[in-house]
């Protein structure tokens, strides 16, 4: 095999289970990338080589002696440093002063390691998972895979670089008002967050828990699917946590194509600014998906104005992130960078009469999405309203306003590639769904991932 680290997740465990490769070589392939090629990139910011190693020696001898626990085992993977991993310190992309290595891990990396599942390392962060651009300040700045000073997006912005370089076949990030559909959409992968739930947020510092979802990204709405399905389990130290319906499963349907499905598109995304560009592709894609036999409608979603919904969402994350950074905030103040201070200092000194308007507008925005998925099978629209942009530009106040919704309604939603701009940077098309219907909204992507032309892996 010349290059095991150009297996996707299910050619992987296919690989493993034939006895094509080890777990142990493909997990020294990774490491050996990440060591040639992160320098430049800088996604990880810890790589756990003696835990892998050992992860992965046992994982050989499952397979060995014919007790392989499932697709995921022998998987090498990598996940953002605000989850827990046991004997770590979890940095949340801050100068991690004073705080104990935890003692557990997260409950979605438990069961990954359950699964068998090999981790690699942490990875980087925008710091307190409060932005959208990865440059951080204590790790350093997180590079698009595509183009060097270009933000991989955030603020799992290592998971989305890791992904797209092929660090990792697949990472965990985390979600609170698009942060692991952002990157996939910057750095040309998928990003799944699920129905909200479904997947525990136990051990991940919280930005906000109502609306974190901890997901995978990964090369292939398939490969995302695999993952999901190991991750969600109910969690009854959770208080989130959510049963799914019977057989209730995220495995998508192979669809021939996309005939009897309706599809929506919000109009006040339509009449939304967005960079020329992104529109140009997202009209291309919808013509796309009507050719692939879909019905596509606009239609209104009650209650829906992107950017006072925005604003709003990021109201209520400063002040449930300034409670839970609150006991490190005051002892350790010069760990966290000024523009983070300021968004946590803002949070916890809002009137409870404006947290109250902004969690009211939040709840108003996700039952109108609730509602409007009544009439359609998925809502389609872009992950951002601009692509991957230069370290050196001003952040856009925009990117989370088409992403956001689906954490306000706990719905679940997919990006995925759309396409390639002219200056080589990939577009993104999402879709969301209804709740607990992953398997029909995969099976959606998995059709159109399907006829766009995309080379997954950037010519490092």
């Amino acid at each position: 095999m010349s290059d095991p680290t150009d297996l996707t997740v299910a050619q992987a465990t296919a690989a493993l289970t034939f006895g094509q490769v080890t777990a142990t070589d493909l997990t020294r392939a990774y490491l050996a990338r990440i060591e040639r090629l992160d320098k430049a990139i800088n996604s990880y910011v810890r790589v756990l080589a003696e835990r892998a190693l050992a992860e992965a020696g046992a994982a050989d001898a499952r397979i060995a002696k014919g007790q392989r626990r499932g697709v995921l085992d022998g998987i090498p993977y990598a996940v953002k440093d605000n989850m827990d991993t046991q004997g770590d310190v979890t940095s949340d992309g801050l100068a991690p002063r004073g705080k104990p290595a935890a003692t557990a891990d997260a409950e979605a990396v438990r069961r990954l390691a359950e699964a068998g599942a090999v981790l690699l390392g942490k990875l980087n962060l925008h710091e307190g998972a409060l932005g959208a651009t990865t440059d951080n300040a204590h790790f350093g700045r997180c590079h698009n895979p595509w183009r060097a000073g270009f933000t991989p997006g955030g603020s799992s912005g290592g998971s989305g670089a890791a992904v797209a370089a092929g660090l990792a076949p697949f990472a965990l990030g985390t979600d609170t008002m698009g942060s692991i559909r952002i990157p996939a959409a910057y750095c040309g992968c998928v990003g799944l967050k699920a129905s909200y739930g479904l997947v525990s947020n136990l051990g991940v510092t919280p930005a906000c828990d109502a609306l974190d979802h901890v997901g995978p990204l990964a090369r292939t709405v398939n490969d995302a699917a695999l993952v999901l399905r190991v991750l969600q389990a109910p969690d009854p130290e959770w208080p989130g946590s959510a049963e799914p319906p019977a057989n209730w499963s995220p495995l998508p349907a192979d669809l021939p194509d996309l005939s009897g499905i309706r599809l929506g598109v919000a109009g006040v995304v339509e009449r939304f600014q967005m960079e020329s560009s992104v529109r140009l592709g997202f009209s291309a894609a919808v013509g796309m998906l009507r050719r692939l036999g879909a019905s596509v409608a606009t239609i209104e979603i009650p209650g829906y104005e992107p950017t006072s919904a925005r604003r709003a969402g990021l109201l209520w994350v400063e002040a449930a992130a300034a409670h839970a950074h609150e006991p490190f905030l005051d002892r350790y103040p010069d760990a966290y960078p000024a523009h983070i201070r300021a968004m946590l200092d803002y949070g916890r000194t809002a009137s409870a009469a404006r947290l109250a308007r902004a969690q009211d507008m939040v709840q108003r925005t996700g039952a109108g999405y609730v509602r409007a998925l009544e009439a359609v099978d998925a809502l389609v629209m872009p992950v951002a309203p601009q692509p991957a942009f230069s370290f050196d530009e001003p952040v856009p106040a925009t990117q989370a306003e088409f992403a956001a919704p689906a954490n306000f309604a706990g719905l679940p939603a997919v990006a995925l590639p759309s396409g390639v701009l002219a200056d080589g940077l990939p577009l993104s098309l999402q879709f969301v769904g209804r709740k607990f219907a992953e398997a029909r909204l995969l099976a959606i992507a998995r059709v159109f991932e399907r006829v766009v032309a995309f080379d997954r892996r950037p010519p490092l």
